[in-house]
């Protein structure tokens, strides 16, 4: 994904049990990609899906690291979906939702934000 003759434009990744740990593997690895706009990590199935605000944050960070202004820029500004649909339907897909729901609304809230920027004024 960070090789410059990438030309990927659409992963699905469904049914693949993606956890934390993989997500945020996924999410380095997107870092200065140029060509990727649609990740889909699952489907209407929500047994397949364990990932938690920490993986979620992952992506987040990869879609805008505002950590400098440097890193802002070479955020990743392509990806315009994320997952099935391109915002889900969050309190379907998380057991846990209810307990964690500040954290889920608060990385879902920037997350859909990124996307829909990204969307709006693509890169390339």
């Amino acid at each position: 994904l960070q090789s410059e003759r990438c030309r990927l434009e659409n992963l699905h990744l469904c049914y693949m049990g993606i956890e934390d740990g993989s997500a945020e593997i996924l999410a380095r690895g997107l870092v200065g990609n140029k060509t990727l706009k649609y990740l889909h990590l699952f489907d209407e199935d929500e047994e397949h899906i364990s990932i938690t605000p920490a993986g979620w944050s992952a992506f987040s960070k990869v879609l805008c690291d505002t950590s400098t202004i440097n890193n802002t820029y070479v955020s990743n500004h392509n990806i315009q979906e994320l997952w099935e649909g391109g915002y889900g339907n969050w309190d379907v897909y998380y057991e846990d939702y209810y307990e964690n729901m500040g954290q889920y609304e608060s990385i879902r809230q920037n997350l859909s934000l990124y996307l829909q920027l990204n969307k709006q004024h693509p890169q390339h």
